[in-house]
């Protein structure tokens, strides 16, 4: 069997530069160390001040809290009953306007008003029969109610002649 050999260079000691440069890294991490350290402990003294004034402090402001409190409270019932007011059906009033959908009709406005229960639709059809054939089928179901056709008027979208319509429905849900 042959025997390795490795070829490796041997070991040298680092020189005097390289010692001192090392040394000199290890003496300024303990003199930021020993900074970091008296930054810390004026930071908790300076923290313990802040608590001990806004203890002698909360005394004279808990009136103005109470105060707070009940107009964040009225605040909060005028928002839950702004947001019963304004909830809108949006899965039966979507679902309802699916069934009627064909391919050829473009939906490019849907405005509900949640407190009369009713929608504005404004509706892309390529002729004013279809446009008038999805009033009908709007008429027919039961979830709408006094279904109107506001306008109807014929626009040029990118060199193709469409029929806008404006409609409006009521809702029963």
């Amino acid at each position: 069997m042959r025997r390795l050999s490795f070829n490796h260079a041997q070991g040298q000691v680092p020189g005097p530069g390289t010692l001192l440069a090392g040394l000199l890294l290890l003496l300024v991490a303990g003199v930021l160390l020993a900074v970091y350290n008296q930054l810390a402990a004026d930071n908790a003294a300076l923290q313990q001040q802040v608590q001990a004034r806004q203890a002698m402090i909360a005394p004279a402001g808990a009136a103005p809290d109470k105060v707070a409190l009940a107009s964040k409270q009225a605040s909060s019932a005028e928002l839950a009953q702004a947001q019963a007011q304004i909830q809108t059906p949006w899965l039966p009033l979507l679902n309802t306007l699916e069934k009627v959908q064909q391919p050829q009709l473009y939906w490019m406005q849907l405005a509900p008003d949640a407190k009369r229960k009713h929608i504005r639709m404004t509706v892309l059809a390529p002729h004013r029969k279809q446009g008038w054939a999805l009033v009908e089928r709007l008429k027919q179901q039961p979830g709408l109610a006094d279904v109107k056709l506001n306008t109807s008027e014929s626009t040029d979208v990118n060199g193709v002649i469409m029929t806008t319509l404006q409609l409006e429905a009521g809702w029963r849900y």
